[in-house]
């Protein structure tokens, strides 16, 4: 029996764009206002009495307790004095600040982050110290925003000494003698609209709103960072992201009289990432190189201009996702066939041995200070929770620094690469997670997720949710498709702006090949067959963010392939993506709809403007935020809720679920996290099982 969704009101507004008629019915959920908010509270009753109202309810919410509410740390960040790391303990909201003089020092807790509300809508956000662990600056932010207020702490007396408001984006990188840092925020911070992003100067004790431009010529779309500064304070590297698919360095000498920012990589397209090593800049680079090389200049009081660079590391055929410089090393993490393994190289750029992690899943790279011995990687697997390992450089070994009292059995599971093509034939890599005795005969269900944008590669990690669906007989499967960086930037750039169908290409033929309409090969073996984990009655797909674009795209491309959708925090309406706070800095990877001939691919993809009247949707879930503000704005699910809601032929559910205070993903309790969890298992188990 279909559902009686609440009745959305159209009122067509009408707007020609590059010569062509649109009309909005919806336009008017993106305003808020007393008819919205009871259109709201409409769908969140009808969310609650279809889903909520189950006698399964709690046992989820039981097991999530216990999956989520334990004692959890952060990576440390090691200064000459103390190491400061965020923790949650079991029973707490959110993770408060700790430190422990190093070494040896008995742990502290720092910042209190309950104690800055009763309701737990205030969160810890960035924090950096200066080297000798005096000073910290630390940044809180209300209700998940990505806006946070930032303080400055006198570590021994606790005191707050100085503080900015409203910033976004940034990071402070602190002057060696204590003095100030150089940081980002936007020219008019008091108006929350504008992203007018510059680099300044702060020095302590004065006011915020007199500090020193470093680099000001910026477009309203570009991100400015202080991303290295030299131990003796003399060098300044700035990035700038255009868009965030492209940026570009700034060099600036810190000892000069007038300080100015000087571009060092001008019009050579690419990603660039730089370290400052014992007077050495080193940069990783996808210049002229898609899987990436290491390039290194002598940072001798001239400015470091690219075509003084040497690579001392060329492009290989494995993506080179991260580089670090540390304990006279050079460490490189790559993925190999979506595998990751960390190289280390001497400065020169020989390749000298390679960092064993505990077992076979996704470890970081080293970082801290290897002046006192306080070198951190992290580590951890499908199955294992994060644990920080301690790493001795010169041995090239692993102590266990914190350990996870999360435990599960890992024999009981397995994680499998399988690779499957595409439409257009490109094999693309998919990760299966199930129990070892699975059979594989089409009844199981199965939840496919993927991202497929920005260069983000997803790697298997340990997934509280993950483990809870293996529990209930489920498998989940991760797909490597187009839009990230597993194998660099030719395969990302495979799946972006004109190129973004590719995505959703991928990601369809992924769920072809779980029900066994698609061969798939084993990694390790030569042939393709078919392996039948799933069928069409049992196939779900989850995205959120730009993984919500995903699984909406997926979703009216291909509404007769899956059993269940979800799509959380999601962009949909890709024709107005780009007028929302953040969603300005994405057009670099999805097209300006402004422009004639981006607005033809924009259009010919949108999920929203792709609805089709009479369809038979299958069960679907659209999760959003009122207050997130990363780009990701509440209009696009609104709009698309009311859309399928009225566009649907079948008599199944669609459902808009909408939380008021948390942000894209940030900001929320560990009961929240709890209670959203167990709402999406319990649409999943309905209609997947």
């Amino acid at each position: 029996m279909k559902p009686e969704h609440p009745k959305t009101e159209i009122r067509p507004f009408e707007e020609t764009l590059h010569d062509r008629k649109m009309v909005d019915n919806y336009r008017w959920l993106e305003t808020a206002g007393e008819e919205r908010t009871a259109w709201i509270e409409q769908q969140n009753e009808l969310f609650d009495s279809l889903v909520l109202d189950d006698p399964k309810r709690t046992d989820f919410t039981k097991r999530f307790d216990e999956l989520f509410n334990y004692d959890r740390t952060g990576f440390p960040v090691a200064t000459l004095s103390r190491i400061f790391y965020s923790k949650i303990k079991c029973g707490e909201k959110h993770a408060s600040l700790y430190m422990r003089s190093w070494p040896g020092g008995e742990e502290q807790l720092l910042i209190d982050i309950d104690k800055f509300s009763e309701q737990g809508n205030v969160s810890l956000g960035g924090y950096s110290s200066t080297r000798d662990g005096s000073l910290l600056a630390y940044g809180l932010a209300k209700n998940g925003s990505d806006w946070q207020h930032w303080y400055i702490m006198d570590i021994e007396n606790g005191n707050i000494i100085d503080e900015i408001p409203n910033l976004v984006y940034t990071w402070t990188s602190w002057l060696p003698d204590n003095s100030g840092f150089i940081y980002s925020r936007s020219t008019d911070p008091e108006n929350l609209s504008k992203n007018n992003m510059r680099v300044f100067f702060h020095k302590l004790g004065d006011d915020w709103r007199n500090d020193k431009m470093i680099l000001g010529d910026l477009s309203e779309t570009d991100i400015p960072n202080a991303m290295a500064i030299s131990r003796d304070g003399h060098h300044l590297i700035i990035e700038v992201e255009h868009g965030l698919t492209l940026n570009e360095l700034y060099y600036t000498d810190l000892s000069a009289d007038e300080l100015t920012a000087e571009s060092i990589t001008g019009d050579h397209l690419g990603l660039y990432y730089a370290n400052i090593y014992k007077g050495v800049l080193y940069v990783r680079t996808s210049n002229e190189a898609p899987n990436y090389r290491v390039c290194r200049v002598d940072l001798d009081g001239a400015v470091p201009l690219l075509d003084k660079w040497e690579t001392i590391v060329p492009e290989g055929d494995d993506a080179l996702l991260e580089m670090n410089v540390i304990g006279d090393r050079i460490f490189i993490r790559r993925s190999v066939d979506v595998v990751t393994h960390t190289f280390i190289h001497s400065l020169d750029g020989t390749e000298i041995g390679e960092l064993q992690y505990p077992g076979v899943g996704d470890g970081s790279l080293p970082y801290g200070e290897e002046e006192v011995d306080a070198v951190f990687v992290s580590y951890c697997s499908s199955f294992q929770p994060d644990e920080t390992y301690q790493y001795d450089i010169k041995r090239n070994e692993l102590s266990r620094f914190t350990e996870s009292c999360l435990k599960i059995n890992n024999d009981d599971y397995i994680t499998e690469q399988v690779f499957f093509r595409s439409f257009d034939g490109t094999a693309v890599p998919m990760f299966v997670i199930r129990r070892r005795d699975t059979k594989l005969d089409g009844s199981n269900p199965v939840i496919l997720t993927g991202y497929g944008g920005f260069s983000y590669s997803r790697l298997p990690y340990f997934s509280s949710p993950v483990v809870f669906w293996l529990e209930q007989g489920g498998i989940y499967a991760i797909a490597n498709i187009r839009g990230g960086g597993e194998y660099g930037e030719n395969w990302h750039q495979g799946g972006m702006l004109e190129k973004k169908q590719n995505v959703f290409n991928d990601f369809i033929a992924a769920g072809e090949a779980l029900i066994g309409e698609r061969p798939v090969r084993l990694a390790g073996e030569d042939g393709f067959s078919v392996r039948r984990y799933s069928s069409r009655e049992h196939l779900g797909i989850s995205g959120g963010s730009n993984g919500g674009l995903l699984t909406g795209a997926a979703l009216v491309q291909r509404p007769d392939l899956w059993a269940a959708v979800i799509s959380d925090v999601p962009l949909l309406d890709m024709l107005r993506f780009h007028l929302t706070q953040g969603g300005k800095f994405w057009m670099s990877e999805y097209g300006n709809p402004d422009n004639p001939e981006d607005f033809e691919w924009l259009l010919s993809y949108s999920p929203y403007h792709n609805v089709k009247d009479g369809s038979n949707f299958p069960p679907t879930l659209l999760k959003t935020s009122l207050h997130d503000d990363r780009g990701t704005d509440s209009l696009h699910a609104f709009k698309m809720a009311a859309k399928l809601q009225a566009a649907s032929a079948s008599d199944n559910p669609i459902l808009l679920r909408t939380v008021t205070n948390v942000g894209h993903g940030a900001g929320r309790t560990t009961q929240m996290n709890v209670d959203e969890q167990t709402e999406i298992f319990l649409f999943m188990v309905k209609h997947l099982m």
